[in-house]
């Protein structure tokens, strides 16, 4: 049987080569910039890059603000509200990093307004991990000027200072008593190595509970507090055994996750609905019927499955959640949809199979599965003696797609599909077996 520590070397060691093949084929941002980017820039032409959407519909997060703008005024203060939380992956991440995402999505629904100060503070579990920091939650409101719209974009959930101090280790390596010595090329790989890959081999280690804890943290502030009723700053706790948890269950919730993030998320989702307390008879009802969506950037859920078993509960997915299914009653959540986005040409991501999400994803969760495959790097024809697409880009670019904006803001395979979407995107519905409905 293979122990942790041979699954998070094994599992290390992938990522290693497949970080060094990215950056040598990318030649690390300065070589991109220097010996092909010239190149790039000359042959610049109509925007060809591809788009394949297969899978189940999804709405996106339009109806939820729909239903917002019909919400009677009188009620406008105590109306569901629309919840993002993203959960970063590898390597190093501040405050703030999420920005550009929280700005393209508030742009896309006209949500010109922002409330001026945010709320940001440090997240901790006294009972579960004395004298331990979960990391930052960083929580911004968006609003149209009508006020008839809002947008709570936990901007972003950091975990990073979970990891920092081990991580500190190994920061001699990067010193210059050490890379003066390397090949420059060398050194841009070795520096993104050791910030990258510690993170994944310490989430399979020691820190898996603490980052997993920092997502229900996360969590409970979200369901059981509104925007005015949370913390401004500070090192907070949030109490899941307090009268208000999940008083806010009622709120609309979205996660996006970039690479690591996918396992994190949807490890802690997992987790916090096997909570005891939590699957006591009134709160359980209350997540059975929440549909939660998780839009996964640079999807790894694949590669991070390696190694491990099984959950609890697989392979029944027919005989927990279809209607009248003979095991209802072990139902966590009505839904939890993944929407994997990969890049065929991000060296680390994967599309996923149903069989995979049968095999792999707890039963009980109830998973349904759309696959987005695009080019978020372009491909270009490198004088004749082949293709590249830049693997940095294809990796880290996502967010900055209009292609992956319009698909979380307006969804596919519904009436207000975003026109770009319909014109620049080619949609295979996946149709559930007949006994699945």
């Amino acid at each position: 049987m293979r122990t942790p520590f041979m699954r998070g070397h094994t599992l290390s060691f992938t990522l290693l080569f497949l970080a060094g093949m990215c950056l040598s084929l990318a030649g690390c941002k300065g070589m991109a910039k220097g010996v092909t980017e010239a190149y790039f820039e000359a042959h610049k032409k109509e925007d060809s890059r591809k788009c394949y959407v297969r899978g189940r519909p999804f709405e996106g997060l339009e109806p939820f603000l729909a239903e917002q703008e019909g919400a009677p005024a009188a009620s406008r203060t105590d109306r569901r509200t629309l919840k993002v939380l993203m959960v970063h992956g590898i390597g190093s991440h501040a405050p703030g990093y999420s920005t550009r995402l929280a700005e393209n999505l508030a742009g896309t629904f006209s949500l010109t307004q922002m409330q001026e100060r945010d709320r940001m503070f440090t997240l901790s579990s006294p009972s579960a991990l004395p004298g331990r920091e979960l990391g930052v939650l960083r929580v911004s409101r968006y609003t149209n000027k009508a006020g008839t719209r809002e947008l709570v974009f936990v901007g972003e959930l950091t975990w990073d200072p979970i990891v920092e101090k081990e991580k500190k280790s190994i920061a001699f390596d990067n010193s210059d008593e050490y890379s003066f010595r390397r090949a420059s090329i060398n050194n841009v790989l070795k520096t993104f190595v050791n910030d990258t890959i510690p993170d994944v081999v310490m989430y399979y280690g020691s820190s898996r509970l603490p980052i997993q804890a920092s997502v229900q943290q996360a969590l409970c502030w979200l369901m059981s507090k509104r925007w005015q009723d949370l913390p401004k700053e500070g090192t907070q706790y949030c109490d899941m055994m307090a009268p208000d948890f999940l008083s806010r269950i009622d709120d609309n919730y979205i996660f996006i996750t970039h690479s690591l993030g996918s396992r994190i998320t949807t490890d802690a989702l997992q987790r916090i609905t096997s909570i005891d307390d939590v699957r006591s008879s009134d709160r359980a009802k209350m997540f059975k019927k929440k549909r939660f969506t998780v839009y996964m950037l640079s999807n790894q859920l694949p590669l991070l499955q390696l190694g491990w078993d099984a959950p609890a509960v697989s392979g029944k997915i027919e005989q927990i959640c279809r209607d009248r299914a003979p095991r209802s009653g072990e139902r966590m959540v009505q839904e939890l949809r993944l929407v994997a986005f990969s890049d065929p040409n991000d060296l680390m991501s994967y599309a996923i199979t149903p069989r995979y999400l049968d095999s792999n994803v707890d039963s009980r969760l109830c998973p349904t599965l759309t696959n987005v495959i695009l080019n978020v790097a372009e491909v270009k024809n490198l004088f004749g003696a082949g293709t590249l697409a830049n693997p940095i880009e294809a990796h880290t670019e996502y967010e900055n797609d209009s292609r992956v904006i319009a698909l979380i803001a307006r969804g596919i395979g519904n009436d207000w599909t975003a026109p770009e979407v319909q014109e620049r995107c080619t949609w295979l519905e996946a149709l559930p077996d007949a006994e699945d409905r």
